[in-house]
């Protein structure tokens, strides 16, 4: 029997080649959205991945893990470009097609949440960014080992919420779970050691707050993060001053200046988590 006797099969066949197609115009899309985001032409990403998603809809549907991690790109691009309402509209999709193929704490949620609190946090919604934190803390410390990047981050950024609810005491709990992961050779102790004096200073217990700044700008000083460990000395000297500690300030903030200085111009990251450093 020919193929011309059979036409059902053969639209079978016509529509896998047309959804491979469409996948594989996806997968060129995507690419090049990511390469646009990464050279920071956001309009030009934004449009390169709504034809991804629409080509990859088209191929496999609208509840497949893949379009689900576009609508999670597509939410960064759009919180880039401060189109909040919309980020957060492709944040709920990318969850909900994650929580239908998976389950509600599966790792793919993990970052979605965590970036979904960075969203929530340049609106200047705290309480739905300790949410959604929160939630992606919780995720990784079921499915990453403790000094992964990503379980520092979401702590990390957790604290630093709670220190903007006046939320300093579980600021501190958290720290005393997270410092056994970081007070290694890998880190980065140095930034947990900064946020807590920050936070301690709020308590207003002096003591803790002077003993975790000497040991931030100690470890700040081990690294060679010139700018780090002036914006550390710089805060410093102004809780000596608090305390009515100026001739001690003074020096402090002297060095403060003189490593502010010093940092222009190193080409260093500014990323406080550098991958170097850290379990990617």
């Amino acid at each position: 029997m020919g193929v011309s006797d059979q036409p059902g099969e053969t639209m079978n066949q016509q529509l896998n080649a047309q959804a491979m197609q469409s996948l594989n115009e996806a997968d060129k899309l995507t690419a090049k959205a990511k390469f646009y985001f990464d050279h920071d032409l956001l309009e030009k990403s934004l449009g390169f991945y709504r034809e991804a998603l629409e080509k990859r809809e088209a191929a496999l549907g609208e509840e497949e893990a893949g379009v689900a991690d576009l609508h999670y790109h597509l939410a960064l691009v759009n919180m880039e470009l401060e189109r909040f309402d919309r980020a957060h509209e492709h944040y709920d999709r990318a969850t909900a097609i994650y929580e239908k193929l998976y389950y509600p704490e599966h790792f793919a949620l993990g970052p979605v949440a965590s970036s979904e609190a960075t969203c929530f946090l340049r609106e200047g919604k705290l309480e739905d960014a300790e949410k959604a934190c929160l939630k992606a803390h919780g995720i990784f410390g079921k499915t990453l080992s403790g000094e992964h990047r990503l379980a520092l981050e979401a702590a990390y950024k957790l604290a630093t919420i709670q220190r903007a609810l006046g939320k300093g005491a579980d600021a501190l709990k958290l720290f005393q779970r997270v410092m056994k992961a970081v007070d290694t050779p890998l880190g980065p102790l140095e930034e947990f050691k900064f946020l807590e004096a920050l936070i301690q200073e709020d308590q207003g217990a002096a003591e803790p707050t002077e003993k975790a700044y000497k040991e931030a700008i100690d470890l700040f000083a081990r690294r060679r993060n010139l700018s780090r460990l002036a914006a550390c000395l710089e805060k410093y000297g102004e809780f000596l001053k608090k305390q009515g500690r100026d001739r001690e300030a003074e020096p402090v903030l002297k060095q403060a200046e003189s490593f502010k200085e010093q940092g222009r111009g190193l080409s260093r990251s500014q990323d406080i988590f550098p991958s170097t450093l850290l379990r990617a």
